[in-house]
């Protein structure tokens, strides 16, 4: 595959999937498991790289909401374990993940515009921000004090990553979830 094209235009999860994923086939059939493709009420993708001690490795990510469900699907390259031969080889890591929305307990939608010389602003950044019930980890600070994090969930578009297009979906994506919560 080369360049992927831009998945923001699309309002198809699949269309976008075939234009912007490297592996769409994989990712398609691992959401169709868990949602019907005419039940997803609204999606971001994302993508990128990371340079590990074997080579650049690719990483994708999915978002689809149900309107009850946040469903994410991330496929990431890794290295494994070797064969027999002691040669490790690459593979494809890929989950798919449903989170009910009634355990978000707080999401942010957060804007950032830039101002021009003129007065006017642009849209520059925008975050979405999703906090869980779901506990991580805990640490004791003392014998009655703890620490408790819970599982939150960061997405970000702007300027140079994704564009205008893909900021608007990510803000629509983020209001789609608000209003379902």
């Amino acid at each position: 595959m080369g360049a992927p094209q831009d998945w923001a235009p699309y309002s198809s999860v699949t269309d976008a999937a075939r234009v912007y994923l490297r592996d769409p086939d994989l990712a398609l059939d691992q959401l169709r498991s868990v949602v019907e493709p005419a039940a997803i009420k609204s999606f971001v993708m994302s993508r990128g790289f990371t340079e590990e001690s074997w080579g650049e490795a690719l990483w994708q990510e999915v978002l689809v909401t149900d309107g009850h469900r946040l469903i994410m699907w991330r496929a990431d390259d890794d290295m494994s374990s070797p064969h027999e031969d002691g040669e490790p080889y690459r593979v494809l890591m890929a989950s798919v993940r449903s989170i009910l929305l009634s355990t978000i307990t707080d999401q942010v939608l957060s804007t950032q515009y830039e101002v021009l010389g003129d007065g006017a602003r642009r849209l520059s950044e925008v975050k979405l921000r999703m906090y869980t019930q779901l506990i991580t980890r805990s640490r004791q600070k003392s014998a009655t004090e703890t620490d408790i994090y819970c599982e939150s969930f960061r997405f970000v578009k702007s300027v140079d990553n994704g564009g205008l297009a893909q900021m608007q979906r990510l803000l629509q994506f983020g209001r789609v979830l608000s209003r379902s919560m």
